[in-house]
């Protein structure tokens, strides 16, 4: 779990962290949760910039430093995982989307450093990037007027050159996942919110091949998802969790209605209802699917045996996969940290 607060108390979880590998050592940074009472009971989102700094002893984690900082508190970012180190672009903190770009990397002295990075040609959170070996891509993501279908590049031999845009994606697309396996991007999942504020929640898949700058249509996911991650394998990718949208969408349906009505009757019945729902939410999707690279097709792989985090980011680590933190229903979030095995 995530350390005892300085308080004493056992730590509450965090959503939108900032996690990876460093070294051979697991970092947690950043995030937010709500500390002061749930949204519906009038709580502020509050934002971090911790950096959780774990050594890693067989399949126990042990804190090695809590004292680093990151250099603004963010949660939501577009994260990737480099050979020398964490990347990190946009996400948000208390005043909206950022532009801001790092790489949370070893100094001389074995401890952490974070190096800045050219800034993001806009600003973006809940974006997804990829790496590869000689560049680090960042698709869509929502921007303070909607969400975007651009792809973004940043060359590793020349990272002062700043962002280029390289692509156009089938469809704007925030809270999605992506992987980089056998050569292509590949794309599920996510949403985009309609001027209306509702959102649309797809099951689309797409592969983009880099060197063609060409996009395919895969086999859709079995249901429509945002808010999963997933972990490439040799021959195969792992979607894990998500958020299939039955109650995410009741929630805005009810609240386009309040915005809509000036009868503070109406309005509060709304509010409560809507509250209830939230209050009663049955918690994320706790299925692990996995798809196919040679045949284009998905299926059934595992379930998570406890509550099933979105909004976080797995990321394999000693042949297992590490799945920290997240939210778990509206509003709550899991101090855990998970490792699963993959038996063959």
């Amino acid at each position: 779990v995530l350390p005892v607060q300085p308080n004493g108390l056992h730590h509450m979880g965090l959503s939108g962290v900032v996690l990876g590998v460093v070294g051979n050592q697991i970092i947690i940074a950043g995030g937010n949760n709500f500390p002061e009472g749930l949204p519906w009971e009038g709580g502020v989102k509050k934002y971090y910039d911790q950096v959780f700094v774990y050594d890693v002893k067989g399949d126990t984690l042990i804190m090695a430093d809590s004292s680093v900082r990151l250099p603004g508190k963010v949660a939501y970012a577009a994260i990737a995982q480099l050979n020398d180190g964490i990347f990190y672009a946009g996400g948000e903190n208390e005043k909206g989307p950022l532009t801001n770009v790092y790489l949370i990397q070893k100094n001389s002295k074995n401890g952490v450093a974070i190096v800045n990075w050219p800034d993001l040609p806009e600003a973006l959170t809940n974006a997804v990037a990829v790496a590869t070996s000689n560049a680090v891509y960042v698709l869509g993501g929502a921007t303070k007027n909607g969400v975007s279908d651009k792809v973004w590049a940043i060359y590793l031999n020349d990272i002062n050159a700043g962002w280029k845009y390289v692509s156009t994606m089938p469809q704007p697309t925030a809270f999605a996942a992506a992987v980089f396996a056998q050569g292509q991007v590949y794309i599920m999942g996510g949403r985009k919110k309609g001027t209306d504020g509702i959102s649309e929640i797809y099951n689309q898949v797409f592969a983009w091949n880099i060197v063609n700058n060409s996009w395919s249509k895969k086999a859709p996911l079995p249901y429509v998802v945002s808010a999963a991650t997933a972990v490439a394998l040799p021959d195969q990718i792992l979607f894990i969790g998500g958020d299939k949208g039955v109650v995410f969408h009741e929630v805005e349906m009810l609240a386009s209605k309040i915005a809509a009505t000036n009868d503070l009757v109406v309005k509060n019945n709304l509010v409560t209802i809507k509250n209830k729902l939230q209050q009663t939410h049955p918690g994320f999707s706790k299925d692990i699917l996995a798809y196919n690279l040679t045949t284009n097709t998905w299926r059934s792989f595992a379930q998570l045996t406890v509550a099933a985090p979105v909004t976080t980011y797995a990321f394999i680590f000693n042949h297992k996969i590490i799945l920290p933190a997240g939210e778990v229903k509206p509003g709550v979030r899991t101090p855990l940290i998970q490792l699963g095995t993959i038996n063959k």
